[in-house]
């Protein structure tokens, strides 16, 4: 009866196949994995989890996903308007975060009340000084940078473990843990308000998260935040050519 031992041996090899597909969901969790850790109160470390994602609000562009947490917190305090963001344009650098979905274009977004002081009071922010950029962000394109600057636009490249063109790095460094709410984080204490232009060198790194909230959790900030300054003293991964800025 070759019908029996036909249907015989399918049902060991719907066996086989249901496994085999249990077994790539499986490995599909942990590739999906994320981690996130608050390392000070605006630096969070996250590793695992990327993936290019549009971006709610600009049609158009899309981000690393970890990143949307800050993208809703920046579009909040200092409405901000997009206009590039993940790109393999040649105006922007090949070898620095807008092709790995870590960086951003930034004007104001005049139709929400934005301002070219607020995008202004946000550079100063994030690079008090001119090449001391504050954590997480990796390089800050704005006055003093060719093709960027007031009346152009505001770069802005975040902190990452090594990756390659279009491929998510591992591990990203932001403001705020993926997921969070967009209200802003407190400033720790005696650290100047965003906008006085006052101290607050960049830090940070590229380690992935560990430790915990002991002395141990402390050298692993510390480790991480010199990590990030490493990265920070050579910005020309991050440089752009151009960008695009004003719409």
């Amino acid at each position: 009866m070759p019908g029996a031992n036909q249907q015989t041996f399918q049902f060991p090899r719907r066996i086989a196949t249901v496994a085999i597909v249990l077994l790539m969901l499986t490995a599909g969790v942990a590739v999906a994995k994320i981690s996130s850790e608050r390392i000070d109160p605006k630096l969070c470390v996250t590793t695992g989890g990327g993936k290019f994602v549009k971006i709610p609000g600009f049609p158009g562009e899309r981000i690393d996903r970890r990143l949307r947490s800050d993208v809703a917190y920046l579009v909040r305090k200092y409405k901000i308007f997009i206009t590039d963001a993940y790109s393999n344009d040649p105006v922007h650098s090949a070898n620095g975060e807008h092709p790995i979905g870590l960086a951003m274009d930034i004007v104001p977004n005049k139709a929400a009340g934005g301002s070219w002081k607020q995008i202004s009071r946000l550079a100063r922010w994030a690079e008090p000084k001119q090449n001391q950029v504050r954590a997480p962000f990796r390089w800050v394109g704005y006055n003093g940078d060719a093709g960027h600057g007031r009346g152009h636009h505001l770069h802005l490249s975040y902190a990452h473990s090594d990756t390659r063109p279009g491929k998510p790095a591992r591990t990203i460094y932001s403001i705020k843990c993926p997921g969070s709410s967009s209200k802003p984080p407190k400033d720790p204490p005696n650290e100047p308000q965003p906008g006085k232009g006052e101290g607050g060198n960049g830090s940070g790194g590229l380690g992935s998260a560990g430790g915990d909230s002991g002395s141990g959790g402390a050298l692993e900030a510390g480790r991480i935040k010199r990590n990030i300054q490493r990265q920070q003293h050579h910005p020309r991964r991050s440089r752009e050519s151009g960008g695009i800025g004003v719409r």
